[in-house]
């Protein structure tokens, strides 16, 4: 069997790349990126050098066609923003081999924020008070309240451009549009958790949960403390049931100060719970196509080991509690033999800050620049 695995720059791709190999499959992966992450990984047979989906969408998916065809592809699994295009261009892959995504209107619908929230209304656990913002004066209209709000794009990633409780200056100066809309959510003060889950057709195939400890400003997390909160599960088996969905999704709630959980927002892909599963690859791949109960993580935590020494440890330089975790954690990079990936990861970044030059963008946003999606359309005509 052979996997095409895509959005290679993300340390998921090589956690899948590993479980894949281990499990006897022929691994190749995919990017646009020419250095990728998991390019160097001895777990890949085959890289495949992509065009950028953002740009042209539909030279992304030819380009994938023809790879599914010379290659001989069985499954084609993402693991970043690309997932939209990948849905998007559903007609034209699922004749060649299966692709391990939902519908295109499922996803954008998970994707944007306010739409979310707006599906939650009524369940268990659902999204606190929201409100879409599509104009100046929406905005207005909550700037003498601001301090009880959190502000960010309907479509955005890595909490890029969010303002927690912001003062009532910043509110007045934000103008969405219908088009680039964004949203407000009511603040909750509590514990965050976030989730990663595969699902088949509805069905919850693998789950875990964790408490991001440290992160990258705001932004991803690259520490991921095992949790195992019975609310958390049982809104994922909720959202499958109600849904039917396909592929990996993430969620992030938060826990207030009485113990009840609320979730923020919808991530439709792979996110950093699927290297909770390091220590189970074949099990975790047997998910794809074996029913039973949920593989679960175990407990030890993981990390980017190289992230929380480059950005961790310069905030926490004298805190016995941070190098205490960092002690108890596994690295998500390296892996025995597999040393590629350690050198591929500061190859990654220097691409990355090279476009990041070359397009005046922050190396944050640089980094997926090029597979994001913001709701633009895809074949000229504008999207649900």
């Amino acid at each position: 069997m052979h996997v095409l695995i895509l959005g290679a720059r993300a340390p998921a791709c090589l956690e899948w790349a590993h479980a894949f190999a281990a499990s006897g499959w022929t691994v190749s992966v995919g990017d646009s990126l020419a250095w990728p992450l998991a390019r160097s990984s001895r777990a890949v047979h085959n890289f495949i050098r992509l065009p950028e989906p953002r740009g042209n969408p539909q030279a992304w998916v030819d380009a994938l066609a023809e790879r599914i065809r010379q290659d001989a592809i069985d499954l084609l699994l993402p693991t970043c923003e690309e997932v939209f295009y990948l849905a998007h261009g559903l007609p034209q892959l699922t004749p060649l081999c299966r692709v391990l995504t939902s519908d295109f209107e499922l996803l954008h619908r998970l994707h944007h924020k306010g739409r979310f929230a707006e599906m939650t209304h009524g369940w268990q656990v659902a999204a606190p008070e929201t409100r879409l913002l599509q104009r100046h004066e929406d905005c207005l209209a909550l700037a003498g309240e601001s301090r009880d709000w959190v502000f960010k794009p309907a479509y955005s990633r890595f909490a890029s451009r969010t303002l927690i409780r912001p003062d009532p200056s910043t509110v007045r100066t934000l103008r969405p549009t219908p088009e680039q809309p964004w949203v407000a959510q009511r603040f909750v003060a509590g514990d965050e958790h976030c989730s990663f889950s595969l699902l088949i057709n509805g069905q919850l195939r693998a789950h875990a949960c964790y408490r991001p400890l440290y992160r990258v400003g705001r932004g991803s997390g690259i520490y991921f403390q095992p949790a195992q909160p019975a609310a958390v599960r049982a809104f994922v088996e909720a959202f499958g049931q109600a849904t039917g969905y396909s592929g990996q999704v993430g969620f992030d709630f938060i826990a207030d100060a009485e113990g009840d959980f609320h979730v923020l927002e919808c991530n439709p892909r792979a996110t950093s719970g699927i290297h909770l599963f390091d220590d189970q690859p074949t099990a975790l791949v047997s998910t794809l196509s074996t029913t039973g109960e949920p593989l679960l993580p175990s407990p030890t935590p993981r990390m980017v080991a190289l992230a929380m020494l480059l950005i961790g440890a310069p905030r926490h330089l004298v805190s016995r509690t941070f190098w205490s975790d960092y002690r108890a954690a596994r690295d998500v990079i390296l892996r025995d033999g597999d040393l590629g990936p350690l050198a591929a990861q500061l190859l990654g970044v220097g691409e990355i800050a090279m476009r990041a030059l070359m397009r005046r963008r922050g190396l944050l946003a640089a980094s997926t620049a090029d597979i994001e999606w913001d709701g633009q359309p895809l074949d000229g005509a504008p999207n649900p």
